[in-house]
């Protein structure tokens, strides 16, 4: 499954509910357009919403535990049969369509910007963590992974480190050349297909 009313009313509260007769929320047409519209964005791929939930798994602010399963490492979940996971998935990835995470996208930094950025995320005490959205140069193949340290790998070169959904139980690295003001990595959008360059 992917969204519900249930993940509607976490989103906008009681007011998506046409009728809450015995406490189930049948929604608006207007709500249930914009939830079939979501959901079926989420046709090419669920990787923001694993991405984002990655991020909170990591950061300790949700438990795998909380989520139906009893796994113990982000990438040994089964979905598959989970729907509290599933739903779970989907409602991170619905995050990018609604406030505050819609209005915080940035597509305009450049690569050393990123860099500063999430070096500075990474520091104990920070206040702010980010999921990174990467596109081919022509803007196509969009892609979300999980960053979470920047190596210095000196000559003006970093390497970040991903959890890359697509990649489970890998430590992956985006490339970053500062003199340069470029990135690298090689990417698929799905696990099924063969990765391809970005930059």
């Amino acid at each position: 499954p992917n969204l519900t009313a249930e993940e509607m009313r976490r989103f906008f509260g009681d007011k998506v509910c046409a009728s809450l007769a015995d406490n189930k929320c049948t929604l608006t047409p207007p709500a249930e357009q914009w939830m079939q519209k979501v959901s079926d964005g989420m046709n090419g791929g669920h990787c923001e919403g694993m991405a984002a939930l990655s991020l909170l798994l990591y950061l300790g602010k949700v438990k795998l535990a909380d989520l139906g399963t009893d796994a113990t490492k982000t990438f040994d979940a089964k979905v598959e049969g989970n729907d509290r996971l599933a739903r779970e998935i989907a409602f991170w990835f619905a995050t990018q369509n609604v406030n505050p995470t819609q209005s915080a996208e940035d597509k305009t930094m450049k690569p050393n910007q990123i860099v500063d950025l999430l070096r500075d995320s990474f520091k104990p005490g920070a206040e702010e963590s980010y999921t990174l959205g990467i596109y081919k140069p022509d803007g196509t193949g969009g892609h979300a992974v999980t960053p979470f340290a920047v190596v210095d790998r000196g000559g003006g070169t970093f390497a970040l480190k991903v959890y890359d959904n697509n990649y489970p139980g890998e430590t992956r690295y985006i490339l970053f050349d500062t003199h340069a003001d470029t990135w690298t990595y090689n990417a698929a959008i799905n696990p099924t297909v063969a990765p391809e360059r970005y930059m």
